[in-house]
């Protein structure tokens, strides 16, 4: 993994520096884009891994597999489960040993046990291979994180996560597609088991290159020359968060947990994964509620994930692009959220199209947690602190999965009123805490630029190599 010779460091920025002068698009990033692409197929394979039982529920595992009430909604949390026990040994071990090829190799592991889905015929046998799938799938987000911050800038960063993210929103317009098929399959196999023996094919043989290809730093990307590595390096020196360092700092996983906007950000992203929760897991169910076939259900499912493409990527581009606008850009998300989830409670029954737009509008909380893993990015320094941090805002995000399930009670099918009620009241809560979370950056940035004016400060440019924390680096300003 990447080491840092700071004695180096001067020839390393003249070298740096006269070649991104040379060539501006390798300063920008566009020459070591080769690695979005394996972060980006990757996601969406997991993706419709994880939520390929809303479509095997929608062609009658329910009845097959002989569940009766709530036993579907605890198949989506039992994941999340798994997703929580496996979160912080994952990121523990990422920072342990090579990053990207641990991440391939849990892929081929959870692409396997999907297949296992397809045996499985009872709920217990589904609730135990459910939960193999979450702990082995908790590695990729926040290894996706970890590599995200160590390849782009601060700027870069909100966009390049949008990008891998949005892929969420292709697995769904992908996963709709497959769905339709296979409702067409007559075969003496139950169809809802194809999705599993699908999608978990894909999954095994795709794990393989990226096993053998995915660079776990600048340093080791091989389709980057000598050169381009050095501007690599130098550029992300910039951000002030570190590179790799083996060595686990208690002082820096202390330091985390007595950081108020730590705590702030784990509230904020369990308060905006229940409604991810829900979603997640009864979306299909959602939309046939409003009165549409089965087949028709999984062409209307389609443009949900097509919004989420395009919010993720306007958001992430100007979060980029605008300085200091990603809490607003949240806001912003949040308000278009809490109306969709508005009208699909309040409209009657009989306004499918108004119900389905609303559908359609709550996509707008998605863009609002991509945008709070780019803070994660920006304003966590100190390799521990981040590991740390990583870990326990994904810990977070499995709380909010496990719950958002356990609101909708199948004897409120297909309206789901509670569901919809607790939705709308975590993404209020999460408004207040932006509006919280606003307030705290400006004022440290304020104290810190005050401090910094009444003193000499001398620090080169080797300050953001090192591995401080962002409260031990007075240089560091927080991203608003």
């Amino acid at each position: 993994m990447l080491q840092i010779d700071t004695e180096k460091s001067d020839t390393l920025d003249t070298k740096a520096c006269d070649l991104a002068s040379q060539q501006p698009d390798i300063a920008q990033g566009s020459a070591w884009d080769c690695g979005e692409f394996s972060l980006m197929g990757t996601y969406l394979i997991q993706f419709v891994d994880k939520t390929c039982i809303s479509y095997a529920a929608l062609w009658g595992m329910k009845q097959e597999a002989h569940l009766v009430g709530d036993q579907y909604s605890w198949l989506t949390t039992i994941f999340y489960l798994g997703y929580l026990v496996g979160e912080f040994p994952m990121n523990v071990l990422f920072q342990k040993v090579h990053i990207t090829r641990s991440c391939g190799t849990l892929m081929f592991l959870w692409g396997a046990v999907l297949l296992c889905m397809a045996a499985a015929d009872n709920f217990s046998g589904l609730m135990a291979v459910r939960f193999f799938l979450g702990v082995l799938e908790s590695g990729v987000s926040p290894c996706f994180v970890q590599l995200t911050s160590m390849f782009y800038k601060r700027n870069e960063q909100p966009l390049r996560t949008g990008i891998w993210f949005s892929m969420n929103g292709i697995a769904q317009v992908v996963g709709g597609i497959v769905a339709y098929g296979i409702g067409h399959i007559k075969s003496d196999i139950p169809v809802y088991k194809f999705p599993f023996l699908i999608f978990g094919s894909v999954t095994v043989v795709w794990a393989v290159p990226f096993f053998l290809f995915a660079a776990p730093s600048p340093a080791a990307a091989k389709w980057l020359s000598s050169a381009e590595k050095d501007v690599a390096i130098k550029r992300v020196s910039e951000n002030k968060t570190g590179l790799d360092n083996k060595e686990f700092k208690f002082y820096q996983a202390r330091e985390a947990f007595m950081d108020p906007q730590v705590w702030i950000l784990i509230l904020f992203v369990i308060a905006n994964n229940i409604p991810n929760g829900g979603i997640s897991a009864f979306g299909p169910l959602i939309i046939e509620g409003f009165g549409y076939s089965k087949l028709g259900t999984t062409l209307l499912g389609m443009p949900f994930g097509g919004a989420q493409v395009v919010a993720l990527l306007i958001t992430g581009f100007l979060a980029g692009t605008i300085k200091n606008c990603r809490i607003i850009l949240m806001c912003g998300g949040l308000v278009v959220a809490i109306l969709g989830m508005s009208l699909m409670y309040a409209l009657p029954e009989e306004n499918k199209i108004g119900r389905l737009l609303g559908y359609y509008l709550a996509i707008g909380f998605s863009a609002t947690y991509v945008l709070s893993l780019g803070l994660i990015q920006a304003n966590i320094a100190g390799r521990t602190k981040k590991t740390v941090v990583t870990a326990a805002l994904f810990i977070a995000y499995c709380v909010g999965n496990l719950i958002g399930p356990q609101l909708f009670f199948e004897r409120e099918e297909p309206h789901y009123r509670s569901g919809f009620i607790a939705m709308i009241i975590c993404l209020a809560l999460d408004f207040v805490l932006l509006l919280i979370l606003h307030r705290l950056y400006v004022l440290k940035n304020k104290k810190r630029d005050a401090a910094q004016s009444s003193i000499e400060v001398n620090l080169d440019g080797t300050s953001g190599l090192t591995d401080l924390t962002d409260m031990e680096n007075p240089s560091f300003r927080y991203v608003v």
